[in-house]
């Protein structure tokens, strides 16, 4: 049996000045089916990845079982050390180009854009806890590195390092929930081909300190229909 065209449900209100006969849920005169879309975003989602799915640069960081529901990757530093650890949000960034079928009646000049699919970050976060001395220093970033044939990398950063709390006072009470804005005008849907995009923490310590990362991730606004 060939594949069956229909026309997609939209199920918010789309402009009729922009696309004639358009009231709403439905394309009049022609079968609703297709996809379920929308052309705005949900807008509370949160990627949140824990300590042993976290990308590290150091095999000191140990993944440990503190206790019932507490798992951390570890380190009680021997000097001046230095770790990374970060996610990678690649396998979530927006499909490109996509456009709504709007069925008979409606060429492609009058199919708006709907704005990309996937997902958009909001904020970043690290969860962690410092012992004994201070950090010396503790920071967030979030970027993208776009790849393309045999050129230098690019790399940007979407909101640069930031500066998270590195004193030990979370060692009596719990660990620290550190979460990093992104100013809105910075608050974009994922659509670069071939890219990374990563939300990477830095953590500096000084000797004998102690640190426990819990993980790290980012609240979202997405799209996927």
């Amino acid at each position: 049996m060939p594949l069956q065209n229909y026309p997609d449900t939209i199920f918010d209100s789309l402009d009729p000045a922009v696309n004639p006969g358009i009231t709403g849920l439905f394309v009049p005169g022609t079968t609703q089916g297709g996809r379920l879309m929308s052309s705005a975003p949900h807008i509370d989602g949160v990627v949140s990845v824990d300590a042993g799915q976290l990308d590290k640069d150091s095999a000191n960081l140990v993944l440990t079982r503190n206790g019932v529901g507490d798992w951390s990757l570890n380190r009680t530093a021997g000097g001046a050390e230095t770790y990374n650890c970060r996610i990678n949000l690649s396998e979530l960034i927006a499909r490109l180009g996509e456009k709504y079928n709007f069925g008979a009646g409606f060429n492609s000049a009058k199919q708006p854009n709907p704005g990309p699919k996937g997902i958009m970050v909001t904020d970043f976060f690290a969860i962690y806890r410092v012992g004994v001395v201070d950090l010396t220093t503790a920071t967030l970033r979030l970027g993208k590195s776009v790849f393309a044939n045999n050129v230098a990398l690019a790399q940007t950063d979407i909101v640069a390092a930031t500066a998270i709390p590195k004193t030990a006072a979370g060692d009596g009470t719990g660990p620290y929930v550190s979460v990093v804005p992104v100013p809105a005008g910075s608050q974009v849907f994922m659509t670069d081909d071939t890219a990374q995009w990563e939300v990477e923490a830095q953590f500096v310590m000084a000797n004998t300190g102690t640190l426990r990362v819990y993980g790290v991730g980012c609240h979202i606004n997405f799209n996927f229909n």
